[in-house]
Order: C-alpha cells, then sequence, then structure tokens
C-alpha cells in the first residue's frame, strides 16, 4: 500500500512539474512572440513539428520545451521529441 502511494505521488508531483514547466514557457512565449511558422497543416497535440520549423527556447534555457507561433498563437513543444504538449 505504502509503495503505491508513493508512486502515485511521484507521478502527481511529476505531472505537476510538467505542466508548471509547460505554463511558464506559455507565458513566456506570450511576451516574447515570433513570426508565425509555415506549416502544411494545423498543429495538432502529440504531432511532430517538421525539422525546418524552428523553435524558439525561454532565456533560463531550461531544455525541456521550446515554442513557435501559428496563427497568432503560441505552441509548446517537447524538445526532446518535437511533439506538440500544448497550443495556444
Amino acid at each position: 500500500m505504502i509503495r503505491r502511494f508513493g508512486l502515485v505521488a511521484a507521478l502527481t508531483f511529476g505531472l505537476a512539474g510538467a505542466a508548471t514547466a509547460q505554463s511558464s514557457i506559455y507565458d513566456y512565449a506570450l511576451q516574447h512572440p515570433t513570426e508565425d511558422a509555415a506549416l502544411t497543416t494545423p498543429p495538432s497535440l502529440g504531432a511532430s513539428v517538421p525539422q525546418n520549423v524552428q523553435l524558439h527556447q525561454a532565456d533560463d534555457g531550461n531544455g525541456v520545451y521550446g515554442y513557435f507561433f501559428y496563427d497568432g498563437r503560441p505552441v509548446i513543444v517537447d524538445l526532446g521529441t518535437r511533439s506538440i504538449v500544448r497550443i495556444g
């Protein structure tokens, strides 16, 4: 029972940390907009971002999430996989 609680707590805190990091880069992107990326289809959650799309990072250089803009909205990307984790 205690092991199960520890696993649930670790997963919960891990997800909370990821959400905080995503919010942080999202806020940064809103304050530092870029030109919209040219994509052939609109971005969708989980989709991979093409290599020709330039990803931007926050000045703190956390290296976990980056962003680009599409249709005037920030799109948050996992830098390790180049997959979209949040759209505007």
